[in-house]
Parts: structure tokens; C-alpha cells; sequence
């Protein structure tokens, strides 16, 4: 058993997965381990990948391209501790990141969540800001729509969320962290922060997000997660729940 799970999704990213490994295998907070969920990649990231898997770092291919949150709840599934971390494979954690929302979870919290860093660039050129999502957290969290200001490469928590509320929607292609968070608000969990940032999220032109199919469907996806959002707050049928 381990204290921590991160949980990593991975498709076609093997130029970044390196990267993303070494930002975990840096952590002070060794008692945790990574799983990275590979989503039926094309580009040979098990190349880079053996080089490091061990007893704290798991490779799980899966046999067809399922979609982001099918890959997440694999990594859930499989996971060997009580508290969770979402960390996409183009992002990085930064120093102390899972030792400081640990503590911080550890005073009774549900979830922890933190400031984030926005990155562009190579190695060697990295332009780096802190994303404007924290500012608006920090000014709207009494808000009862604040759940939208949480930034999925922040996230900390406890399984038993899962438990209680059940795993990701494998029906949404895109959105599903912030319907996630949604249900997570809704139904009263507690909610807490630590102020230094917690990881690096990686802008670049190959993000899920901007695909030409979510742009051009984008108003239509919003409308379906928000009806979701609002059923969901009486009624959590058809979601699949961990045992």
C-alpha cells in the first residue's frame, strides 16, 4: 500500500511523458506511486516508460482507444492508496507538490487543490506564469459556481469520493473533470487549498481541448454537461461506483 496514487493518462504524448515522469520520481514525498493508463498511444511511449517502471511506477496499456475518462477510471481501479492525484502526461508536478496537499489533507479535507502554473514552450525556452484560474478561485469561492475555477492538474483526494459518488462519466468525451467537480460541490464534501503552486499545465496546440471537433461542438457539450450537472445533484444513476 501507498500513501499517494497518481493517476496518468496518457495518448500520444510520448515526447512529453518523460518529462512527466521525472517530475513525480523528484517528489520529497516518496511513500506514493505513479500509474500511467495508456489509451491505446500510437508513438511507442513504453520505450521511454520501461526505463522506469518499478514497484512505485505502473504501466497499464489498454487494447483500443476508450477516451480520457475511461483511461482515468482504469487508473482508479487500480490504484493502491486512499488519496488520489489526476496529472495528465503533458503536465508536471512541481517540488513538494504531493507532500504539501498531503499535509493539508491530512487536517480532514476531502479534496485539496492548489495554484497552477501555466507553461509554453521547450526545455530550453520555457515561458512560465501562474494560470488566472487561482485569482478567480481565491475571489469566488463562496461561489456556488467555484467549481469551475478548480483546475483538473490540481487535484488531490480521498477514493472514498469515488465511493460515494461514483467514477468518471465515460460518456463525456470532454468536460468530465468539471462535471466531476461539480458533483464533488454538490454534494458537500470539504473543500480545501494550500497557496503555493502544485503543478505545471503545458499549453500547447496539440491539447484535447482544442480539438476542431470540441470547438465546433462546444456549445452543444456545455449545454449536455450542465443538464447533467443539475440531475445529478438528486439522482446518480447510470454512473459506474468503485466496491
Amino acid at each position: 500500500m501507498f500513501k499517494v496514487s497518481v493517476i496518468t493518462t496518457l495518448y500520444n504524448y510520448s515526447h512529453y511523458i518523460e518529462e512527466c515522469i521525472l517530475s513525480f520520481l523528484q517528489q520529497d514525498f516518496l511513500d506514493s506511486e505513479m500509474i500511467i493508463i495508456d489509451d491505446f498511444s500510437s508513438d511507442s511511449p513504453y520505450e521511454i516508460i520501461k526505463k522506469y517502471e518499478n514497484n512505485r511506477l505502473k504501466y497499464i496499456k489498454l487494447d483500443k482507444n476508450y477516451g480520457y475518462s475511461h483511461a482515468k477510471n482504469i487508473g482508479i481501479k487500480n490504484s493502491q492508496s486512499e488519496i488520489l492525484v489526476m496529472l495528465d502526461s503533458d503536465d508536471l508536478l512541481v517540488e513538494n507538490s504531493l507532500l504539501n496537499r498531503y499535509k493539508k489533507i491530512q487536517e480532514g479535507y476531502d479534496l485539496v487543490h492548489g495554484p497552477v502554473l501555466d507553461i509554453s514552450g521547450e526545455k530550453d525556452n520555457l515561458k512560465i506564469r501562474e494560470s488566472k484560474m487561482w485569482k478567480q478561485w481565491m475571489s469566488s469561492k463562496k461561489d456556488k459556481l467555484c467549481y469551475k475555477l478548480v483546475h483538473a492538474q490540481s487535484v488531490m483526494l480521498r477514493k472514498e469520493i469515488h465511493r460515494k459518488i461514483g467514477l468518471y462519466d465515460e460518456n463525456l468525451k470532454c468536460k468530465s473533470d468539471r462535471e466531476m467537480w461539480a458533483r464533488i460541490f454538490n454534494y458537500n464534501f470539504k473543500i480545501g487549498w494550500v497557496d503555493t503552486p502544485v503543478s505545471m499545465y503545458r499549453k500547447h496546440s496539440q491539447q484535447m481541448h482544442r480539438s476542431p471537433e470540441k470547438a465546433k461542438n462546444n456549445d452543444r457539450l456545455q449545454a449536455e454537461v450542465l443538464a447533467l450537472i443539475e440531475k445529478r445533484k438528486n439522482d446518480l444513476s447510470g454512473l459506474e461506483f468503485l466496491i
